[in-house]
């Protein structure tokens, strides 16, 4: 082969390998570009997020630094000095609290001790009281079994009258209103008095009270006048309870008093009245007949007692009272039963029916449903006697 032919064909070929060798290199120099394009797009968009994420975190931050309640961010190290100084200032808060609940207990221990010695002494006073009530109630018992021994006993009135009744209820076991009865011959004597005061007061008046009815009645007759009996009895009360002007122009202790004299053959009745009146219930009218303004006792104002004679028939009905029952108070209303009202009861009783029993209860079941509870303010006393 010739020699000119060879080198043509090497140098050929190492055109070939050479341009080769080119291509390569380019193209392998195209996906270096390409490779860098893209690693610097990735690095673009990856600066580009956390130059965002900066921009949030400053934005986030400088709004939460403007909240008046946001704590700036502390170190773990910090919030645990925080939380240790929290924990040391609430144990001595709690300290502090055990130490008044101590100081609390202890003064609720002296106040219980002091308690305990005030109940002990109460309860010795208690016994020391009870036994002195009891003592006084005794006492006040045996007192009105010696007033209703000067009372008329309900055998001599029923001897005396057919038809009557007597409710009486004492606001205090004793009684300063009484009742009292006299007959002599024809003559049937009768009173109901309201004394000063009631309960023991009241009852040792009512002992003078009859006393003196008793002395000043014992020679009455015919021509016996009421007015001229309540006379005696104002001067002889003035006297024993030595009563005078002297100081004072106010009343002082003394009686009401409804005095009747009826006598039975004539059927006469004579009335006199210290400031209690008496009702006579006839064919279904009340008349009232007054007493003269006056107690028996010392009154600075002192005017006579007079005497109304009033005749009368059978079947009438003679009322006398103390001021009690028209003045009780009501639990329900605060109002009085008052006089008008009283009147109109009486009425109707008798329109009703002239039995004395039935009266007598409608009268006590009216007064415990009117007061309803209410306390009984004063003595009551009621007498109804039928002719």
């Amino acid at each position: 082969m010739d020699t000119g032919v060879i080198n043509i064909g090497l140098i050929i070929a190492a055109a070939v390998l050479l341009i080769a060798l080119v291509v390569v290199l380019m193209t392998m120099r195209r996906r270096m570009l390409n490779a860098e394009r893209r690693l610097e797009r990735r690095y673009r968009q990856e600066i580009n997020f956390y130059d965002n994420e900066l921009t949030r975190v400053n934005y986030l931050y400088n709004e939460l630094a403007q909240e008046k309640d946001i704590q700036p961010i502390v170190s773990e190290a910090e919030q645990n000095i925080q939380i240790n100084s929290d924990l040391a200032l609430e144990q001595k808060k709690i300290e502090a609290e055990k130490e008044k609940l101590e100081q609390r207990n202890k003064k609720l221990w002296d106040m219980s001790i002091a308690i305990e010695k005030d109940k002990e002494r109460i309860a010795m006073l208690k016994n020391q009281i009870e036994a002195k009530h009891l003592e006084v109630t005794d006492s006040i018992q045996y007192a009105r079994r010696i007033q209703n021994a000067l009372l008329p006993s309900t055998d001599v009135l029923k001897s005396m009258l057919s038809n009557y009744f007597l409710l009486w209820k004492p606001r205090d076991i004793v009684s300063g209103d009484f009742y009292w009865f006299r007959q002599q011959g024809d003559l049937l004597m009768f009173a109901i008095c309201d004394c000063t005061g009631h309960g023991v007061p009241g009852a040792f008046m009512s002992m003078l009270g009859i006393t003196y009815l008793n002395d000043y009645t014992a020679n009455a007759d015919n021509g016996t006048l009421p007015s001229d009996i309540l006379e005696n009895l104002r001067k002889r009360v003035i006297i024993s309870l030595k009563q005078s002007a002297e100081g004072t122009l106010e009343p002082k202790d003394g009686m009401d008093m409804a005095l009747c004299i009826l006598n039975t053959k004539t059927l006469t009745l004579k009335f006199a009245g210290a400031n209690n009146p008496m009702y006579l219930v006839s064919g279904g009218a009340l008349t009232e007949y007054k007493g003269v303004k006056n107690p028996i006792g010392f009154y600075p104002m002192e005017k006579r007692f007079e005497t109304t004679e009033i005749p009368v028939k059978k079947g009438d009905y003679i009322y006398m009272f103390s001021d009690g029952f028209p003045d009780q108070f009501s639990a329900k209303t605060n109002k009085k039963i008052t006089y008008g009202r009283f009147k109109n009861i009486l009425v109707e009783l008798n329109n009703e029916t002239p039995d004395p029993e039935i009266q007598k209860k409608r009268l006590d079941d009216f007064f415990e449903d009117w007061r309803a509870g209410f306390v009984q303010m004063d003595d009551i006393l009621i007498g109804g006697f039928c002719v």
